[in-house]
């Protein structure tokens, strides 16, 4: 009786450790395209990944994390540490203008006083604090992560992975989180982390549709209209246009790895644009194929539902 219980206290304990929650921290530019405020609400929603931090970065990251804590209180989150990130590009000035999303902030969006502190420390003190290790979403210039590895080498060995979106792997495009900061892109892809790239060769192919938008004015909750509104500021009076699934891709690849398939290689970066050299040995994997309406259907389904009770950590 004795070794039949130990052994169901084993199988109990596997089973839980098998479905417990990818820890992540959450690095976004959020405010200029409508994606970011998407893929944060994916992440919010999605009992697969535990949220243990948002960063923001670059230009007006006072308006960028205003944004952030007024999404995270509409999820009922206010528990998730919030901090804020590099304004200005490694080699490129700020760019000055205000988004449109900024529009919905009001006077009782002010940040907590936490919100305040650098990203980079908040990063590092993260990791170096947490008793596993945890995947990096970051979905915006790479400025916050880059001087992250820089001050404090000891994080490398704390990162599960860095999942991130940026890149195009198939073609010599520009991406424009990486050729924003390509210095801070070229500390990332070399730092030996692993990193799996979610580039335009498939976030270009993953763009909501007119079922999907109605799917979510259907929505009767507050995040999910709050949601409509940054994607109808964001359309600026073409109802016709619909976002690019860019940001939501790289969140929806830690969820599920099913989503996308990938090929490993190496990246160096030139002049904004991602060279890969395919390598079995490589630590980058850089996204070749995406299934988009299984990712779609997950998307809207989880973005159009009340936000999730949590329980206690």
């Amino acid at each position: 009786m004795r070794f039949l219980l130990l052994f169901l206290s084993f199988v109990s304990l596997a089973a839980a450790q098998a479905v417990k929650p990818i820890p992540v921290i959450f690095d976004t530019d959020i405010g200029d395209d409508i994606d970011d405020a998407l893929a944060l609400a994916l992440a919010l929603q999605s009992p697969e990944l535990d949220v243990r931090l948002v960063t923001t970065v670059v230009d007006d990251v006072e308006s960028r994390t205003r944004l952030a804590w007024k999404e995270l209180r509409l999820y009922n989150r206010k528990d998730i540490a919030l901090a804020t990130g590099a304004s200005m590009p490694l080699l490129d000035p700020i760019h000055t203008g205000r988004a449109q999303q900024f529009e919905v902030l009001t006077a009782a969006d002010d940040i907590p006083p936490g919100a305040n502190r650098r990203a980079v420390d908040v990063i590092i003190s993260t990791l170096l604090a947490s008793h596993e290790k945890i995947t990096l979403i970051p979905v915006g210039p790479l400025m916050n992560i880059a001087l992250a590895l820089r001050v404090e080498p000891r994080i490398k060995d704390k990162i599960e992975r860095i999942v991130l979106m940026g890149g195009a792997f198939t073609t010599s495009r520009p991406e424009y989180n990486i050729d924003r900061d390509r210095a801070a892109a070229q500390i990332v892809f070399t730092s030996g982390v692993p990193i799996t790239a979610v580039g335009l060769d498939v976030t270009t192919k993953c763009k909501l549709q007119g079922s999907d938008m109605e799917k979510l004015r259907a929505a009767d909750n507050p995040a999910s209209k709050f949601l409509v509104r940054l994607i109808e500021l964001w359309q600026n009076g073409k109802s016709d246009q619909y976002p690019t699934l860019h940001d939501p891709l790289a969140v929806a690849a830690v969820i599920k790895k099913g989503f996308i398939d990938t090929e490993a290689g190496s990246v160096s970066v030139e002049q904004g644009v991602t060279k890969f050299a395919a390598d079995a040995s490589g630590t980058t994997l850089a996204a070749r194929e995406v299934d988009v309406r299984g990712f779609l259907n997950l998307l809207v389904t989880r973005l159009a539902a009340p936000p999730r009770v949590m329980t206690m950590r």
